[in-house]
């Protein structure tokens, strides 16, 4: 049973417990099979929470904040989590991270008036998890860049 749910993608430690005890397997039977695929490199929390913050950036891209508790809702321990998100995704990269997502969305809003592209964007940002502030000034840099972009291409 864990080698099928394994093949789907990888689990953390909790999550295969919760699935296996799910499916009515002993608390015993579920813990040995859990210590074996842990001593067999099946089943290792660090590698599932790089694996899962990688991905995140990679193809959905998310705050720092809403990563974090995506592990935990998947039973990484906070200190396994703040190890990972450290060397992963630093604090510094949160706000890059932010910028390429408006600017995608602020190209994507081209079409709109100036303050509902804006206002979409930031509530795009923040359902992505980025704090109000971060995202309002995200997108308030990038528009004024566009406008000061425009209006230098205007006055040539």
């Amino acid at each position: 049973m864990l080698v099928r749910l394994l093949r789907y993608r990888p689990r953390s430690v909790a999550e295969a417990r919760s699935r296996l005890r799910a499916q009515g397997f002993s608390v015993e039977a579920v813990e040995e099979v859990l210590r074996r695929a842990e001593a067999a490199g099946l089943l290792d929390d660090v590698l599932f929470a790089r694996l899962w913050v990688e991905d995140r950036l990679l193809y959905h891209p998310l705050s720092r904040r809403a990563v974090k508790r995506e592990l935990a809702e998947k039973g990484i321990t906070p200190e396994t989590s703040e190890q990972v998100m450290e060397d992963l995704y630093p604090p510094e990269k949160e706000k890059e991270i932010a910028l390429k997502l408006a600017q995608t969305r602020l190209a994507r809003y081209q079409s709109l008036d100036p303050t509902r592209r804006t206002r979409r964007t930031v509530a795009f940002l923040t359902r992505r998890g980025f704090a109000f502030s971060l995202a309002s000034h995200v997108v308030r840099m990038l528009v004024e860049e566009l406008s000061d972009r425009e209006s230098g291409e205007l006055s040539d």
